[in-house]
């Protein structure tokens, strides 16, 4: 019987992601967990409390620039190849939870994990100004690290921060988004064409 709440959590993850939050009953849960429903009930009384408590780690916490990011002072260059070894750890981590050999629906789990975002947007509680934090840091890291490629000569100086950080946090979110539905995000691809943005911005 697992005991451990750090499971039970890696467990409802699975099953939020795989199946849905409406669907995913608390009897559902714990046979995931190994546990019974009242075993289930000691850790969290109510799915809700369990869904938000998934949310907070998987998405809220693993998102968060400070946790997924290990970011150097450094050239833009240096900065797009940070991003993109903070992207690769996040999507490793998050696979390694969700790939536990049941794919019922045959999906990436790249796939399975935007379906839990799209859960989060309809049954987290006042969500939208959390969600909204999480790209507005990325956005913010992005500009910032412009801004200083822009002063330091690394970049064209006509370049608007804002508008070249929309660049590469969009080309980010669409690749990740659109593979999702196939083989999941591809990093080579990804890290081509940022540095192809990066190409068009340099000096």
């Amino acid at each position: 019987m697992i005991t451990n709440r750090e499971e039970v959590l890696e467990n409802a993850l699975r099953v939020f992601a795989k199946m849905n939050y409406e669907k995913a009953s608390q009897m559902e849960i714990a046979k995931a967990c190994g546990l019974s429903k009242a075993g289930l009930i000691y850790y969290y009384p109510f799915k809700s409390d369990l869904f938000v408590a998934v949310v907070d780690k998987y998405v809220f916490g693993m998102q968060s620039v400070a946790k997924k990011f290990k970011f150097t002072s450094c050239s833009l260059a240096d900065f797009i190849e940070q991003y993109i070894t903070g992207v690769e750890r996040t999507m490793d981590i998050l696979l390694r939870v969700l790939d536990d050999g049941n794919n019922p629906s045959g999906c990436s789990f790249n796939f399975y994990y935007y379906h839990l975002l799209m859960q989060v947007r309809l049954y987290y509680p006042d969500v939208e100004n959390k969600i909204a934090a999480i790209f507005r840091q990325d956005y913010e890291v992005w500009e910032a690290a412009i801004r200083s490629a822009k002063d330091n000569g690394e970049i064209r100086q006509d370049v608007d921060p804002a508008d070249a950080a929309s660049m590469f946090r969009q080309m980010f979110f669409g690749l990740s988004f659109e593979q999702s539905f196939f083989s999941g995000l591809d990093i080579a691809q990804l890290a081509g064409k940022l540095r192809f943005i990066y190409s068009l911005l340099k000096v």
